[in-house]
């Protein structure tokens, strides 16, 4: 076998606790479940930060968002990612997706990609529109990824980000197993940030449950996606040439409770250290890889170079690509700056709670265990997390604050070259996010006893 090629499949927004894989009680990753089998599944695998941005920087560039610190406002420079060191060496690269961090955003992601797919085409490009409530989805997405495969005369390095788990969703009938008419009204009529109708107390932070079972009819789509992108490349007899690596940038809330004690709810992402938020998927195969295999140590997404030089260096089966190094690892999340700090501003009596740092410090334990020691802001609290579940607890063995550790991290880290935005360049594009205000929808929410 030749240079292998590399395919980064990133479920956007989908936390560990929601997929079958890793023990969710529905059936939402029935494929991931077989992949598994002949594959490495991580069961305590975590990001670098709780949004797009940093989260993918961490991922791309291998260095800790705590390292980077990569913001809004900022532009990473050009040549630092895999991608980029994959080019160099002879790969055509591509990123598929309508993540606007990773495409249209002058974040400098996109930087990295020779092909940058992020279209949506009308509904009239769809084979059969009926079968999606928005036109377009996921698909869509995974169709041109192998259309752009079968032009590739030599080795290649994708990245397919699929938003199918990202409010608002667009599921089909097909994977919607667990909606109902009632949740889909509301979906319908919350603002897409609907965080800051919970963070204003508009809302009540329970009001997120009604979205799980849609989430999870989310996730069951992209799993589909998933199985169809696979097969394809089996098909072309590609597969077994492919290292294959699936997980998710971040996880997403709905109304978690806070640990810390003046940090929010876990409403969404970017904001909080809940495990929902950080906790996230990882299955891998490397290259002609079939022997099965779970791995319940530690792991960091930042170790995704390491993985693709290990598989570019020879190297078939994943025996452990992703564990932490000497057992422990970071995250970090830096106070938000641009829009968001704005929204704390405008929607909160005390927009000082939602402008806080985010420092978290993860310790590999016995089996299926992990410890967690977190701070928001100089709020701390320690954890135990076994499996998908996190339990407040009394002394952990990371003896020293997160804020010390993260701190420590961020000046052992390689340094990433990044500058602000230009005057004048669009930090994102505005969100509609009026408040709650559908007179009908919240009577229901009242008898039902969510007002």
């Amino acid at each position: 076998m030749g240079r292998p090629n590399v395919l980064l499949v990133v479920l956007d927004c989908v936390r560990a606790a929601n997929t079958s894989v890793l023990g969710h009680r529905r059936r939402t990753t029935p494929f991931l479940e077989a992949f598994g089998r002949e594959a490495t599944v991580y069961t305590q695998a975590r990001t670098t930060a709780s949004w797009s941005l940093p989260a993918h920087a961490s991922l791309l560039t291998g260095v800790p968002s705590e390292g980077h610190k990569l913001q809004i406002t900022q532009r990473l420079l050009p040549g630092q990612t895999i991608f980029d060191y994959l080019h160099g060496e002879g790969y055509g690269t591509g990123v598929f997706t309508e993540n606007p961090y990773l495409t249209v955003h002058p974040s400098g992601l996109s930087d990295s990609f020779e092909t940058v797919v992020t279209e949506r085409p009308d509904s009239t490009d769809v084979a059969d529109p009926s079968e999606t409530r928005n036109g377009v989805d996921g698909f869509w997405y995974a169709d041109r990824l192998t259309d752009w495969v079968d032009e590739q005369a030599g080795p290649w390095a994708a990245c397919l980000n699929l938003m199918d788990a990202h409010m608002p969703y667009a599921t089909r009938d097909a994977y919607d197993e667990w909606g109902a008419d009632f949740y889909w009204a509301m979906h319908d009529e919350l603002p897409i940030k609907w965080e800051w109708s919970v963070y204003g107390e508009q809302l009540p932070q329970g009001v997120g449950q009604l979205l799980e079972p849609l989430y999870d009819g989310a996730i069951r789509q992209t799993d589909a996606i998933l199985e169809q992108v696979i097969g394809e490349l089996e098909t072309r007899g590609a597969l077994d040439e492919t290292l294959v690596v699936i997980t998710s940038d971040h996880g997403d809330g709905f109304g978690e409770p806070p640990q810390a004690a003046t940090e929010p709810p876990a409403v969404m992402h970017g904001m909080g250290t809940q495990e929902e938020l950080f906790h996230v998927p990882l299955v891998v195969r490397g290259p002609g890889q079939t022997e099965g295999r779970r791995i319940t140590s530690l792991a960091t997404l930042s170790r995704f170079p390491d993985a693709v030089l290990a598989a570019f260096d020879g190297a078939r089966d994943d025996s452990g690509w992703f564990v932490a190094p000497d057992g422990q690892t970071t995250a970090y999340q830096a106070p938000p700056t641009g829009q968001t700090a704005a929204y704390a501003e405008q929607y909160t009596d005390d927009p000082d709670r939602f402008r806080r740092p985010a420092s978290l410090v993860y310790r590999d334990g016995p089996g299926d265990t992990v410890y967690k020691r977190a701070a928001w802001g100089p709020d701390e609290y320690e954890a135990v997390v076994r499996g998908r579940r996190s339990e407040p607890a009394d002394g952990t063995p990371i003896d020293r604050p997160p804020v010390a550790v993260v701190a420590d991290s961020a000046e052992q880290s390689e340094t990433l070259e990044i500058t602000e935005l230009a005057a004048g360049e669009d930090e994102m594009a505005e969100y509609d996010i009026d408040g709650f205000d559908d007179v009908d929808l919240k009577s229901r929410l009242e008898r039902l006893g969510y007002l």
